[in-house]
């Protein structure tokens, strides 16, 4: 399992995880963990959180439009 973990001061790491975590969280390929903070002895801010490939499985698509109608053949 491979280890993310966003160290700095308190904004740039807060800047950091609100543009890192939706792309994580939408992506297919990857399953990560909910992102924990880990205490420091010092300033600043220390966030890890795990990721995994995602399991390979059947993938479902459902259509949110309307099916075109069908047309009826004539027969000559």
């Amino acid at each position: 399992m491979a280890q993310i973990r966003v160290m700095g001061d308190e904004a740039e790491v807060a800047a950091v995880l609100e543009a890192l975590l939706p792309f994580v969280n939408a992506s297919t390929a990857l399953v990560a963990s909910a992102p924990r903070e880990l205490g420091m002895r010092g300033p600043g801010r220390r966030v890890v959180f795990e990721l995994l490939p995602a399991p390979a499985g059947p993938v479902t698509v459902e259509r949110t439009d309307q099916p075109a109608p069908s047309r009826r053949q004539l027969s000559s």
